[in-house]
């Protein structure tokens, strides 16, 4: 699980998420306003400090595939997996379907892993224990996790206002923001969005 956010243990400054989920979209054909929930996957993430933005983002989770053939085998016996999606909650048939769908994009993926906030590939981890994040503009200080937990009886994203959750195609390249679902019907609507050109490969 993401911390909620992240702190200076000296300082106190708190260092938010600029991104900290997505979406893969793997439907075959092109997506003009709208895109199905089955046609979307949730990217899995590690935290990490984006070099290029100088801001706390994720990163795609991207393990060889032999994670991904060894989470389907796990399914397939009735037993839950937390990689690539946690399946606690599914059930089995659904389970098998979804890491299947994860198997079959992971056997087709190409490109190394990305940041979700501008697609780039320089960064450090922080969810390892070292090397400790030193907070630059302190002289003491290291930037640390905090987890804040919440109960929410809400509906989900998408619904009493816009999700605007970041949209990928299967190589991890931004190609819309999710904003309203359409419940019911589990349709969402896609605004077009990239990165600058100045962030571009």
């Amino acid at each position: 699980m993401l911390p909620s956010y992240y702190t200076c243990n000296s300082c106190h400054d708190e260092f938010r998420f600029t991104v900290r989920d997505g979406y893969y979209y793997i439907g075959g054909k092109q997506i003009k306003t709208q895109v199905a929930s089955k046609d979307l996957l949730e990217i899995p993430v590690r935290p990490v400090w984006c070099k290029k933005c100088a801001v706390v983002s994720v990163v795609e989770d991207i393990l060889p595939l032999r994670a991904f053939e060894n989470a389907l085998g796990i399914v397939r016996r009735g037993q839950p997996v937390e990689y690539p999606i946690g399946t606690e909650p599914l059930e089995q048939s659904d389970a098998e379907e979804l890491v299947g769908a994860y198997l079959r994009w992971c056997m087709t993926r190409r490109h190394a892993a990305r940041t979700l906030c501008c697609g780039k590939a320089n960064y450090q981890f922080m969810d390892v224990a070292q090397p400790l994040l030193k907070h630059a503009e302190c002289d003491f200080g290291f930037i640390e996790p905090v987890h804040v937990f919440f109960p929410h009886c809400g509906p989900g994203p998408g619904v009493n206002s816009p999700a605007n959750i970041r949209l990928f195609n299967t190589e991890g390249e931004l190609i819309g923001l999710l904003t309203w679902l359409k419940q019911g019907e589990w349709i969402w609507s896609v605004e077009p969005l990239s990165y600058p050109p100045d962030l571009e490969d």
